[in-house]
């Protein structure tokens, strides 16, 4: 089985996830990709481009996935997206599907001879518009039990789909690179990162940080909604030791005065509490900086000169001052924490579920 269709509602040029992550991954041991990209409500043909190596296709759709109140709404859009996806299978050799809509129910219908692979990366349910949570939390349910196989990311989602699906496994992100120590810079290490899609934080404590403390803040990334983006401009607009850049890319990452990255989530939203790890953390170790988490309950159990979770500001206060003072001590640990966290051991995971015989359902 060599040629694999992957379903998401991501342009491939967003910031890197975990969908980038298998479909490199894939690509790497030697499969064909499909990828179909974000849906369109402007374009009724299928658009198609290769890159990378990888065919590219898009659709339209009939309605936006957090509108469609109704069974029948969602019943008249699987309709339309199931005549695109017919037209795209068409267009070469499928073996198999790895599919990241939560939406999806109807593929062993559409697809009843091909393996379902399906990997829910995110608490849809939590962050679901107003009388739309039932309705997800159905599709997400149908989604998992139409799959031979589902994915997830962290340990709440782990126990939400058991009750849906037998079959079910973690598979976190995992670093792009081997661990490299990192260089002994000329300036003083004094800048906090935040690197990564800028939303769901808790501004009250990012505030209070850049306020109380003696450190540089950085923040690197698009902002999600209008009120991070005020945020951000009156932050910048109050203190000089807060900075913020759009976006960059991994390999224009500037980190010779960075000591730590924070990740300072607002810790009252479940959606945020189904996070484990998230997507960058691995890459950030890789290069040799630690992190300083808000109270997640469901973290990975790291040493805690690798990760620290805060509860409050002097809880901050302290891992900041603690990485602060003990960068390069700390950098042994951090490698060996990612022994287990590379490619290679994701790769171990999804070949066996690839090959697995299985039941097609």
């Amino acid at each position: 089985m060599k040629n694999v269709l992957v379903l998401t509602k991501t342009n491939w040029n967003e910031a890197p996830r975990i969908r980038h992550q298998i479909t490199h991954l894939l690509r790497e041991n030697g499969y064909n990709v499909s990828y179909v990209e974000k849906n369109t409500y402007k374009n009724i043909f299928v658009s198609e481009r290769i890159e990378e190596g990888i065919k590219f296709f898009s659709h339209a759709e009939l309605i936006h996935h957090q509108l469609r109140y109704f069974p029948l709404i969602q019943r008249l859009n699987n309709f339309v997206v199931k005549i695109y996806l017919k037209r795209i299978s068409k267009k070469g050799q499928i073996d198999f599907i790895v599919n990241f809509n939560y939406d999806y129910s109807f593929l062993k219908e559409l697809f009843p001879r091909k393996k379902i692979i399906t990997l829910i990366n995110d608490d849809f349910e939590e962050q679901s518009k107003f009388g739309m949570r039932k309705q997800i939390r159905n599709q997400v349910k149908n989604t998992c039990i139409n799959s031979d196989y589902v994915l997830t990311v962290s340990y709440p989602l782990f126990d939400k789909i058991k009750n849906y699906k037998e079959d079910v496994a973690i598979l976190f992100p995992w670093s792009k690179n081997r661990y490299k120590f990192p260089e002994k810079s000329v300036t003083i290490r004094k800048t906090v990162l935040y690197f990564g899609f800028i939303g769901r934080l808790d501004w009250y404590m990012v505030e209070m940080l850049v306020k109380k403390t003696n450190y540089n803040f950085r923040f690197i990334g698009p902002s999600i909604k209008n009120t991070d983006a005020d945020k951000i401009s009156s932050l910048k607009g109050k203190y000089d030791n807060f900075e913020y850049v759009p976006y960059t890319t991994w390999e224009n990452l500037d980190l010779r005065d960075v000591f730590c990255s924070i990740l300072p989530y607002n810790s009252d939203l479940k959606s945020v509490q189904a996070c484990t790890i998230s997507n960058r953390a691995f890459n950030l170790l890789s290069l040799g900086i630690p992190l300083v988490y808000a109270d997640l309950k469901n973290i990975i159990e790291a040493p805690n000169t690798v990760i620290r979770t805060n509860k409050n500001f002097k809880e901050y206060d302290e891992s900041l001052k603690f990485f602060f003072d003990n960068f390069y001590d700390v950098q042994k640990d951090i490698e060996t924490f990612l022994e287990n966290h590379y490619k290679e051991n994701r790769w171990e995971i999804l070949e066996n579920i690839i090959n697995s015989k299985g039941e097609n359902k």
